[in-house]
């Protein structure tokens, strides 16, 4: 369904992105570059002015990220007396087109179980030099058809950023954020960086279904050579789905002795099979 159909009331239970932590970060940067300019200005150093322009000029780039939790759109999960919202269009991209299906409806008679699944994986950085990634995840095992998910999520993750009127130009911004994916026909996969806790909908579902036991994986997606290429692909896949589509390039790059172009052109293959 679209997002102005989803019926609101002030019963529901919202699980959004943080507004504090957005505005704490820009507070912590205004702070920082108010008392790097009374340095400067006591001390005469160029450097802290140098700072100073870095430190704004980076609130300015990161603004979206702040304005963005300010949006009606700002919200993962939505729990009514029927059952759960689930949002799988990133808050970050608000200013897609509102006539875009980006939200499905779980009643709870079709949860057959939740539960919190946290993820460690090995992936590279942008230096290519191994790093952990920790993620915390809230898996539901469906007993309904979730066929027609599949498509509408490959369908947002496809999607091409609208072009945006500047002062300079024509632009568009689209962010390689995937909060929800399918990780198989049965099992529905958030990324739980939003507040509050996965334990507070894990109390309001436990009335509905069965809350399963917390599990911790580790996942190594930079040794892949000994997998088939099948695997290698879908591991591949995880990562671009996941919103590091960088990190599985890099990752192509050393397994296929591709050129950057040729790695690109790979992973957006992978992602979207329908365009090559």
């Amino acid at each position: 369904m679209r997002l102005a159909e989803v019926p609101t009331s002030k019963r529901d239970r919202v699980f959004r992105y943080s507004l504090v932590r957005a505005l704490f970060a820009a507070f912590a940067v205004l702070c920082a570059s108010g008392g790097l300019l009374l340095l400067g200005g006591h001390q005469g150093r160029g450097l802290a002015y140098y700072i100073v322009g870095v430190l704004l000029l980076g609130l300015v780039l990161m603004r979206r990220f702040i304005l963005a939790r300010f949006q009606p759109s700002n919200w993962l999960a939505r729990m009514n007396d029927e059952g759960v919202f689930v949002q799988f269009r990133s808050y970050l991209n608000y200013h897609f087109p509102a006539e875009d299906l980006t939200v499905v409806f779980i009643p709870y008679p079709e949860i057959r179980s939740v539960r919190l699944v946290r993820q460690r994986r090995a992936i590279l950085d942008w230096d290519e030099a191994q790093t952990q990634q920790r993620r915390r995840l809230v898996e539901f095992e469906l007993a309904g058809d979730s066929a027609p998910l599949a498509p509408a999520l490959a369908d947002e993750s496809a999607r091409r950023a609208p072009a945006e009127a500047r002062w300079y130009g024509t632009t568009s911004t689209q962010y390689k954020h995937y909060p929800v994916r399918m990780a198989s026909p049965t099992l529905l996969q958030l990324e739980w960086n939003v507040v509050p806790s996965p334990q507070v909908l894990f109390d309001a579902l436990r009335r509905y279904t069965h809350i399963a036991t917390p599990v911790e994986v580790s996942q190594d997606y930079i040794n892949l050579k000994g997998l088939s290429r099948t695997e290698q692909e879908k591991r591949l896949l995880e990562l671009a789905d996941t919103g590091q589509t960088m990190a599985a390039i890099r990752i192509a790059r050393k397994l296929y002795s591709y050129d950057l172009t040729q790695a690109q052109a790979f992973v957006e293959g992978l992602r979207n099979p329908r365009n090559v």
